[in-house]
């Protein structure tokens, strides 16, 4: 494998190393080293299919960063949605909250308590009973 990257990398190098020349040339007339030669269309084609790659480039980096911005975009207004549902039902949940609490106390104010006096009342009964037992048993329990 280490060959094959050699074998492809070695005329790179050795072309990279060789430093561009350009001769304009009249027709018959030889030319001052070997190389390849194009006419003024072949260079014109050259220049027009690198600029056309370097703009297809552009293109498709512009095209990338538009669709990366909307995907975000999108992101950003659906949690923004969730965001506004949730504060909507929060506030709905607050507003159902109060008006049963306010109607919770209308209802103990508007019903008082005035049976004092029969908790009073079941109060000493229980307690009689309750000390008349606890006698009972103690009398039991000394016979």
């Amino acid at each position: 494998m280490l060959l094959s990257l050699f074998f492809f990398a070695a005329p790179t190098l050795a072309h990279a190393q060789a430093t561009p020349k350009v001769v304009t040339l009249a027709k018959d007339q030889k030319a001052p080293f070997a190389g390849t030669l194009l006419n003024p269309a072949a260079v014109a084609h050259t220049i027009a299919e690198k600029e056309g790659v370097a703009n297809q480039c552009k293109l498709v980096q512009e095209y990338v960063e538009k669709r990366e911005k909307t995907k975000c975009d999108l992101l950003i207004n659906i949690a923004s949605a969730r965001l506004d549902a949730s504060k909507t039902a929060y506030d709905s949940i607050l507003r159902i909250k109060d008006k049963e609490l306010e109607r919770l106390s209308q209802v103990a104010l508007s019903r008082p308590n005035k049976y004092n006096h029969w908790w009073f009342a079941g109060g000493v009964v229980v307690g009689i009973v309750t000390s008349i037992t606890i006698f009972y048993a103690s009398v039991e329990v000394v016979n």
